[in-house]
This record gives C-alpha cells, sequence and structure tokens, in this order.
C-alpha cells in the first residue's frame, strides 16, 4: 500500500475515530479471545473497517448498506485498500442487520444514523440478544440520543460507556453497551444526557447541557400561554426535562451561570 492510501485510511475524521476507539475495548469475556469480529451497518465508503483493520484489532468486518452505491463505493475502496483488507471484509447490501444471523460476530457498530433508525435496526434483529454479553454495542445517534437511550435500558442493555466528541463544530455522542436482559430504569435527565456525562460533567457535555438548556427556556417562552393539543406530550416532556435540568443545575452547578 502506498504512503498516500495508508493516509486516506487514517483520515476518518474524529467521530469515526471515537467509534473505532470505543469498539476496540474489549469486553471481560474477551480477554483470551481470538479477535474482534464486527458488523458495521450503514458503512458508506467503508472507511471505518479498513481504519479497524489497519490498527490490527480485528480479524473480519461484514460492512452493510441498504443502497447498491454505497455497497459498490465501499467494495471499491476495499479493492484499493489492497489483498490484507480484501480478505478481511465482506459486503453486504441489506437493511440493517437482517440476514446476519449466521455469521460470526461480537461487535455490532451503527455510525451516523438517527437514534430512532438505530432502534428500529437493533428492535428487528433477535439473534443479536441470543447471547447475553457476548456482542458489544458501538452506537452513534446522530439526533434523539435520548429515544436510543430510552430503548437500551428499556430492552435488557447495560450501557458501559458514553463519550462525547467534537467534529467539524457538530457534537456527538458514542455510546458502548452490551445486552444483558436486565431493564433498567432512567430519569428523563438519563434519558437525554446519560448517566456517564452527568457524572463526568466534562467539558464537551457541559456544551451540549448549555445548548439544550437555552433551546427549551427559549421554546417554553415562546409558547407561554399558547395551546397546541397536537404537540401537548412533546411540550409537557420538554417541560418536565428543562425543571430536571434547572434542579440538576442548583444540585450539581450552583455557581453556573445560565441566564
Amino acid at each position: 500500500m502506498t504512503t498516500l492510501q495508508q493516509n486516506k485510511l487514517q483520515n476518518i475524521g474524529k467521530r469515526l475515530k471515537t467509534v473505532a476507539e470505543i469498539a476496540a475495548v474489549r469486553l471481560s469475556c474477551e480477554e483470551n479471545a481470538e479477535g474482534l469480529y464486527a458488523v458495521d451497518v450503514g458503512t458508506d465508503h467503508a472507511k471505518l473497517p479498513l481504519f479497524l483493520l489497519s490498527k490490527g484489532d480485528f480479524c473480519h468486518i461484514t460492512c452493510t448498506d441498504i443502497n447498491e452505491g454505497p455497497c459498490r463505493a465501499a467494495e471499491e475502496n476495499i479493492r484499493s485498500a489492497g489483498k490484507f483488507y480484501a480478505e478481511r471484509t465482506h459486503v453486504v447490501k441489506t437493511d440493517g442487520l437482517t440476514g446476519l444471523d449466521g455469521i460470526k460476530i461480537n461487535r455490532v457498530i451503527i455510525a451516523g444514523m438517527g437514534g430512532e433508525l438505530i432502534v428500529h435496526i437493533l428492535s428487528d434483529a433477535e439473534f443479536v440478544r441470543r447471547e447475553k454479553e457476548k456482542i458489544g454495542f458501538v452506537l452513534q445517534p446522530q439526533s434523539k440520543e435520548h429515544i436510543l437511550r430510552r430503548y437500551l435500558c428499556e430492552n435488557g442493555y447495560l450501557i458501559t460507556d458514553e463519550k462525547r466528541v467534537e467534529d467539524a463544530g457538530k457534537l456527538y455522542c458514542v455510546i458502548s453497551a452490551v445486552y444483558d436482559g436486565m431493564t433498567r430504569e432512567y430519569s428523563l435527565l438519563e434519558q437525554y444526557f446519560g448517566k456517564q456525562g452527568l457524572s463526568a460533567r466534562d467539558e464537551l457535555f457541559r456544551k451540549a447541557f448549555l445548548k439544550k438548556y437555552t433551546v427549551l427556556k427559549n421554546n417554553i417562552n415562546a409558547r407561554s400561554g399558547k395551546k397546541d393539543a397536537c404537540r401537548e406530550d412533546v411540550f409537557l416532556e420538554e417541560e418536565k426535562l428543562f425543571c430536571e435540568m434547572k434542579e440538576y443545575i442548583e444540585r450539581e452547578c450552583p455557581d453556573a451561570d445560565l441566564t
């Protein structure tokens, strides 16, 4: 592989590098395992699989996409990368994880999709829940991360880690989880910001928190005295979340200036 090709493999941006970093973290049951076998759902140009294979932690990665164009682009990029990568990847045109229940998997990666779509993909793939704690899920929602967290905690998944990253001026959250079959209760605040984030309170968490707080405050002020029966449930959730955020600030960050 040429130096130019090697540089191209590494040029995937902070968001996907964070996904890769979390995907390579070993589960406790994998300490003596032979290697990692992943599915990258919605692979697009296969940039993430090629990056992961270049680091040496993964034995094989199945790259899936629902559209023909991205599948062809992925296959071309893999061919260009060389024999080493071609022997360790397989491109499948499919909807999410459909039809993959017969392949070896201990890592499921779904990055760059909305939280609702990720929920749909996971809920339709019963086979990933057959063996408890044997698959690590690395999920990076582009939007509605609270809907994803809500689904995970109510449907037997343990969120083991979360990491926020800023890439090209946008904030993203990468969630690591395993399925253990135990349901959990998350407050509305925890659904929106994650238990790990609320505990760590790092710079990017504070940035995301302040952005949401400002949006909610403006929304609530703008509709003060107005009624919209069609969106009443949304308004009530926003108001409840805003109250929980204010209580959190008063309890954990009393000196914060959020005026």
